[in-house]
């Protein structure tokens, strides 16, 4: 009987055959129940789900071990996975992509996972991802290399990109506008400041004193190796000292609503926080070489997508707290909500797979190319 409703992942049973897929959609459960990536520690979970509680601890590892050793091997495992997450999401609209790195250091390991993500409705959800190996910014070539192969994967046009100040460059902003990718870059202080000064009108620094004093939205068109692009100030909402004006450049002409998109970006950084401290304990990985901890990820990200399905039909129930300062914020996320959801069809190995059928449909959303 399990057999069977394994079966109905079809492109993953047709391409990696029944062990596989049973041990991804076990890790996926695991990673709900445990809400860790620490496999020494997933091990002590696998009993239970599986209804197996003779098979000692250690026979488990090692199952988990083999399962990324093997699959880690085939770049097209990973591939699927992250196809999968577009057919649990399917019914969700994409508005933007935003883009971000989170680094941390684990003993003399370094990870900086570069993230692509698409923003349905106020939900970060990971696309595609590169393990940078390092701790800094990445490079216009890294960046470029990652949309690169995302693009092959997933239909982008007609999204905004945003992206915060690391994120610059002027072969970057060239890529993205040939590759049609319209974006909304903050800017650090005085970057192309020149560019601003070169152009008939207001100097730099007297757009910047009008958005200052006050409070204007300014803008103005600049070249940048002979490409057009319109770099824009407004007033900070949060009135943050020593950034009391947020600098954008875009190759739209900009109003005061393109630019205030931007705050959405924030919603990468709630992404990560759901995958490391309020959700998997993403920091806890450990596995090498990079082509397992980079499975791992995306069995993350795959687990992450099915909290957010199980929340999105009911967020709308999710309870509201008004603050003294009349503010109103969710009670917890739709991750938080999801994961409270799901954590109840995990009791069984088979319940949860029952539960993970009605996810999945037979045809592939808009968003994910016909690539094989």
């Amino acid at each position: 009987m399990l057999t069977l409703q394994l079966r109905k992942f079809t492109t993953l049973f047709d391409n990696h055959g029944l062990s596989a897929v049973r041990n991804l959609h076990l890790m996926v459960q695991l990673l709900l129940v445990a809400r860790t990536v620490t496999l020494w520690k997933l091990k002590d979970y696998v009993g239970m789900a599986l209804g197996n509680t003779a098979v000692l601890p250690e026979s488990h590892y090692r199952r988990l071990t083999r399962f990324f050793g093997k699959q880690s091997e085939q770049p097209e495992f990973q591939l699927d996975i992250q196809r999968q997450i577009f057919k649990v999401l399917r019914r969700l609209k994409y508005t933007h992509l935003l883009l971000d790195g989170t680094s941390w250091k684990r003993g003399e390991q370094k990870y900086h996972y570069m993230v692509l993500s698409v923003l349905a409705g106020s939900v970060a959800i990971p696309i595609y991802w590169k393990q940078l190996g390092k701790i800094g910014a990445s490079s216009q070539v890294e960046r470029k290399a990652l949309f690169e192969e995302a693009i092959k994967l997933f239909d982008l046009s007609g999204m905004t990109l945003l992206a915060d100040r690391e994120y610059i460059g002027q072969k970057w902003f060239k890529y993205l506008r040939d590759k049609g990718i319209n974006f909304v870059i903050r800017l650090r202080f005085a970057n192309y400041y020149e560019a601003v000064n070169d152009q008939l009108g207001k100097t730099y620094q007297q757009m910047y004193d009008q958005c200052f004093y006050q409070g204007k939205f300014v803008r103005k068109q600049i070249l940048i190796d002979g490409e057009a692009f319109y770099l824009s100030m407004r007033q900070n909402p949060k009135g943050t000292q020593g950034e009391e004006v947020i600098i954008f450049l875009t190759p739209i002409r900009p109003i005061r609503k393109t630019v205030d998109q931007y705050v959405k970006r924030w919603r990468i950084e709630c992404l990560f926080r759901h995958l490391k401290t309020n959700g998997f304990d993403l920091e806890a990985i450990n596995l090498q070489p990079p082509r397992k901890s980079n499975l791992l990820m995306a069995v993350v990200c795959f687990a992450y997508a099915v909290t957010i399905r199980a929340a999105w039909n009911v967020r709308s129930t999710i309870r509201r707290i008004k603050f003294s300062d009349g503010s109103v914020y969710p009670a917890e996320s739709v991750f938080r909500k999801g994961l409270s959801i799901v954590t109840s069809q995990c009791a069984n190995f088979e319940r949860f797979i029952s539960y993970m059928i009605t996810l999945i449909p037979t045809s592939d959303p808009p968003i994910l190319k016909n690539v094989q």
